[in-house]
């Protein structure tokens, strides 16, 4: 009998329990319930970008009902190329070390399966995004996690080496870095990135570089992909995603691009899983790519405001963000008397019709913790569920 990774342990089931446990009491409560569990927007896509828009309902078009090459369009992968080029300084990318994907979570799972054999690990810098978890398991590598991101942000001179330095071992095949970081927001510098880049360098491991936030950076900062720093495009592959930079989560477009001994692999792992990513949705990202800065520069400035906005309403509750879409909650003094974590409070939250994501799904060390999304909804939904926050925690 064929075995696989068990997916039993209680810290890898137990955040979708606790979500879906407050869904159900959210169920309860008489009124709008406001979804800032979730990491989306509430902004359509760039208008030339959309379905209608590009005609798909006509039905005129043959070409989209054929598969697309399995890679990606050509038309798409060189406008990524160009992209890549100028904005991530991946000058060694061409139209072969690209990979379109159903969206950067589908390119994980290809890089994953790809470039690490089962047993061994893979270090997760923690707060992580939480699917990045699952993933590894799913194939027989062993997720470890490294508390980073929120080091970082806490005690500025801490060192990037030192923090995941001591957590490598013989067995440890890779990083999975994400910046700007899903849930804390921390946006990796320069000089940060060139110190993760010697631990992957001395020990020969794969970076795994989660940038589908690259877009959304606060402050007049600037994303650096870590595969523009000089050694590191030989063991770097990079996601990217059209979900979060042009509101398009729900076409699920993303791509990946790396050398091209682990591209080889990583393509035939795409291949024989979805075969090729739709030719519409391919479409709808190309135009989004070309006709999307008018739309990009805009939302990134909406975010900034409104990341400002609820910050200086809940920023005793946690750092502020460098980038992304999210603030992280620590909950931890909201405990009642004989509650082991924020679960009580999440759960009192919900009673108010708010969900938040717990703390949990980010990390083992994380369960005080709750992010709130603060795009996924309009600016008056949004007021409204930090005025009922705020009453529950104060009540």
């Amino acid at each position: 009998m064929p075995r696989f990774p068990s997916l039993s342990a209680p810290t890898q089931v137990l955040p979708a329990s606790i979500l879906d446990r407050l869904k159900r009491r959210a169920a309860e409560f008489r009124g709008p319930v406001i979804p800032l569990h979730i990491g989306d927007t509430h902004l359509a896509p760039p208008e030339k970008s959309r379905l209608g828009a590009l005609g798909f309902s006509t039905g005129r078009d043959a070409d989209l009902y054929r598969y697309s090459p399995p890679p990606g369009k050509q038309a798409l992968l060189e406008a990524l190329v160009v992209k890549l080029h100028r904005q991530n300084r991946i000058l060694a990318a061409g139209p072969d070390n690209v990979q379109v994907t159903v969206g950067a979570t589908h390119g994980l799972a290809c890089a994953i399966r790809a470039l690490l054999d089962p047993g061994e690990h893979i270090l997760l810098p923690s707060p992580y995004w939480p699917h990045i978890r699952g993933i590894a398991i799913a194939a027989g590598v062993r997720p470890i996690e490294a508390p980073f991101t929120h080091v970082l942000l806490r005690r500025p001179g801490a060192d990037p080496e030192e923090l995941l330095e001591e957590l490598v071992t013989p067995e440890t095949g890779a990083i999975y870095l994400s910046t700007p970081n899903n849930p804390d927001g921390k946006v990796l510098t320069p000089d940060e990135l060139a110190k993760v880049a010697r631990v992957a360098e001395r020990h020969h491991l794969w970076v795994l570089s989660d940038e589908v936030y690259e877009d959304l950076v606060h402050d007049g900062r600037i994303h650096t992909s870590i595969a523009s720093l000089p050694g590191m495009a030989g063991r770097t592959v990079t996601l990217f995603s059209f979900s979060k930079s042009f509101g398009q989560a729900g076409l699920r477009v993303g791509y990946a691009v790396g050398p091209a001994g682990a591209m080889a692999a990583l393509r035939k792992m795409s291949h024989h899983t979805v075969y090729c990513v739709p030719r519409a949705m391919q479409r709808a990202a190309l135009m989004a790519l070309e006709t999307g800065a008018e739309f990009l520069a805009e939302a990134r400035a909406l975010y900034q405001a409104t990341r400002d906005a609820v910050h200086a309403r809940l920023g005793d509750l946690c750092l502020r963000p460098e980038g992304s879409t999210y603030l992280f909650l620590d909950l931890s003094r909201f405990r009642r008397a004989g509650e082991a974590d924020a679960l009580g409070a999440l759960e009192r939250i919900a009673d108010a019709g708010v969900l938040l994501a717990p703390g949990a799904a980010f990390g083992h060390d994380y369960g005080d913790w709750a992010r709130l999304c603060f795009t996924s909804v309009d600016r008056p939904a949004l007021d409204e569920a930090v005025d009922r926050i705020i009453r529950v925690l104060h009540s």
